[in-house]
């Protein structure tokens, strides 16, 4: 694409930063005024509002004083629910508004646990500010990494995810993070890498595809310092809370992905393909078929990107983007906070077509999917469909132009 016109390199102006700025701003501000209005209502006797931050929150003050197994207990998880809302509100809540909260059970890992612990010995509130800042630290080492210059700030803080995974309180940080570290650091530090990747295994349906990628592209040494690091921290995790604990993770998986049959999952907010075509109308047996149809040809895709024979005519970030985009295709279960695994995917698009150029539409394209992310929570039944479509979208655009630079380079 030597020829094709190029993103100018207003990267390193001051206007970038600022944008992301003052968008990222913006966010905080929502989330503020959603939560200032969620606490008028409590006092007002209505049902509270509270985010998937509280069921961490419970985790962490449960195994404070209890077994780690009891995470896997319904009742037991149920109750410390009942009290990390009452901490939420400073106990003010009565013990209706508090059942209203309804049951998020545990569905991570025992290695998980290790990241929650420190949350009980801080208020709510501070613990809830302290989980993000943490957690953006690999993510914005990730981003930073990737962009080598001012475009990081704009991508990195104002990528639309980024306001899903606040006003949830979640995980997409330390996902993308991890991953996306994981990734950049393959040619040039692959331990570093390794370790990464399999730190993100407290995620680990989210490393699906990503076993099938190292090995087609032998990448070895990551490869095996990431099972050892897998190995290592489930070791640990069973030392520290006992084998009981993982027991009590693996016996609960088979009830959680009865979830999907039993309806008991918020569908609207779930950008996968079983919940697209869940909501388009198809009974939840053909939907998951069309979700296995997915993984297969995700799985397909991943490989081609990643096969070693082409290894010559690679183009890594590009490689990394099919990855990522691909990765939230493969996998029934995904969020909106999920999509912070997009961002990295839409960074290194960004950074291939400023550094090579772009063809007419891909730039455009890459925008429209980048800010289209930001009304999937209001689109209702709808938003599902919509955030596949966007993730498709992005994964053909990579594949796109990591076919164009193959045929290039060997013409």
């Amino acid at each position: 694409m030597e020829n094709l016109p190029k993103i100018s390199r207003p990267c390193s102006r001051r206007w970038l930063l600022l944008l992301g700025l003052a968008i990222f701003m913006g966010y905080l501000i929502s989330v503020a005024v959603i939560h200032i209005d969620g606490r008028r209502s409590a006092a007002g006797g209505e049902t509270p509002l509270l985010t998937d931050f509280t069921s961490l929150y419970a985790a962490s003050m449960l195994v404070r004083q209890q077994p780690a197994v009891d995470l896997y207990r319904p009742r037991e998880m149920y109750q410390a629910s009942l009290l990390a809302a009452q901490a939420a509100y400073d106990g003010k809540l009565s013990e209706k508004q508090a059942r209203a909260i309804g049951f998020h059970p545990w569905m991570y890992p025992p290695t998980f646990i290790l990241l929650a612990i420190p949350l009980a010995y801080l208020p709510y509130q501070i613990a809830w500010l302290a989980w993000l800042a943490v957690t953006a630290i690999p993510y914005l080492l990730a981003m930073r990494t990737i962009l080598k210059d001012q475009s990081f700030w704009l991508i990195a803080l104002a990528a639309p995810p980024v306001f899903y995974n606040i006003m949830y309180g979640q995980t997409g940080f330390l996902t993308a993070g991890l991953i996306g570290l994981g990734l950049v650091w393959l040619h040039p530090r692959p331990v570093l890498a390794g370790i990464c990747i399999g730190l993100a295994s407290v995620k680990p349906h989210f490393g699906l595809l990503i076993p099938i990628a190292l090995i087609c592209g032998a990448h070895w040494k990551a490869f095996w310092t990431a099972t050892v690091t897998v190995i290592v921290s489930a070791i640990a995790a069973g030392l520290l809370f006992g084998a009981d604990s993982w027991f009590g993770f693996i016996g609960t998986l088979l009830s959680n992905m009865r979830g999907f049959e039993q309806d008991i999952y918020k569908w609207r907010v779930m950008p996968s393909v079983i919940a697209a075509l869940h909501l388009a109308g198809l009974d939840f047996a053909w939907a998951g078929r069309g979700q296995m149809l997915a993984a297969v040809l995700t799985l397909g895709a991943v490989g081609w990107a990643w096969w070693k024979q082409v290894a010559r005519t690679s183009v890594p970030g590009l490689e990394a983007a099919t990855l990522c985009s691909a990765t939230l295709l493969a996998i029934p279960m995904v969020y909106l906070y999920d999509l912070m695994l997009l961002v990295p995917a839409i960074a290194w698009l960004w950074a291939d077509m400023r550094d090579r150029g772009y063809r007419k539409g891909e730039l455009l394209l890459l925008a429209v999917c980048s800010a289209g992310l930001i009304g999937l929570r209001e689109f209702g039944a709808t938003g599902p469909m919509v955030g596949v479509a966007l993730n498709v979208a992005l994964l053909c655009l990579a594949i796109s132009r990591l076919a164009e630079a193959r045929r290039r380079v060997k013409a």
